[in-house]
């Protein structure tokens, strides 16, 4: 007959044996933490002081991955009917005040507050930043920048186009820099997007951001592996734009 593990006493008796102390016990969880949240995209590492390194991995090809692909049909998706993702930022459906944040949540922004170092700090506040303007930010901006971006890293998907947050990654802008540069900077106009969407819409809006969306999705998928034209809607497996996963 199997027993259950209770957990909080299994930890407060290794704790008491001096096993193992309460502050090293409770900095191994926040990095296990820290790792789930965003090791799918940096290498972790720890460093002196017990704060935590991380280092972006390189991904190169897969280019015609199906996550990829769908990463571009929904951004076009968006562009043509709006986020996918319902978007009330701070709402919830029919309620009048934030939403409240849960437990999983709170733990995974209180390990990374804690647990990242400077060096991390940075890492993780950069995507999407051009020239000097990490030089001049304030320390607190950049933990929050850097805290918000392993969370949106955490939630797994793209909080506009609901695809997911796999392969090569850019640090993206919603509104693009060029044309809208008081917002180049901003936290809510930077989040984690799939690279060759990101590469795709450039400064571009639009109409223009549409074509340039679907040239690269044919560029992608189309004359290399398909012998002439096939509308998306025949196209198994991937999303339908309009209709979604049908």
């Amino acid at each position: 007959m199997g027993y259950a593990l209770d957990e909080d006493k299994t930890k407060a008796a290794l704790v008491a044996s001096g096993i193992i102390s309460e502050k090293l016990l409770d900095e191994l969880e926040k990095t296990a933490l820290v790792q789930e949240a965003i090791g799918d995209h940096y290498d972790i590492s720890e460093i002196r002081g017990g704060k935590l390194a991380v280092k972006q991995r390189k991904s190169s090809g897969n280019s015609n991955k199906r996550d990829n692909l769908n990463a571009l049909l929904m951004a076009i998706d968006t562009e043509m009917n709006g986020p996918i993702v319902n978007q009330r930022p701070g709402m919830a459906e029919g309620e009048q005040g934030p939403i409240p944040e849960s437990k999983g949540d709170r733990q995974t922004r209180m390990a990374l507050t804690d647990m990242l170092s400077d060096g991390a700090i940075s890492e993780l506040a950069k995507p999407g930043l051009r020239g000097d303007a990490m030089a001049g930010m304030p320390k607190e901006q950049r933990l929050n920048r850097a805290v918000g971006y392993g969370m949106k890293l955490n939630n797994g998907y793209d909080h506009l186009t609901g695809s997911r947050l796999t392969m090569g990654l850019d640090g993206g802008h919603i509104f693009p820099h060029n044309n809208y540069p008081t917002l180049s900077t901003a936290d809510f106009n930077i989040a984690p997007e799939n690279k060759y969407v990101n590469r795709a819409k450039g400064d571009r809006e639009g109409a223009a951001l549409i074509s340039s969306l679907t040239n690269s999705f044919k560029k992608k998928f189309g004359p290399a592996s398909k012998a002439g034209p096939v509308s998306y809607s025949a196209m198994p497996n991937l999303w339908n734009i309009g209709r979604g996963f049908d």
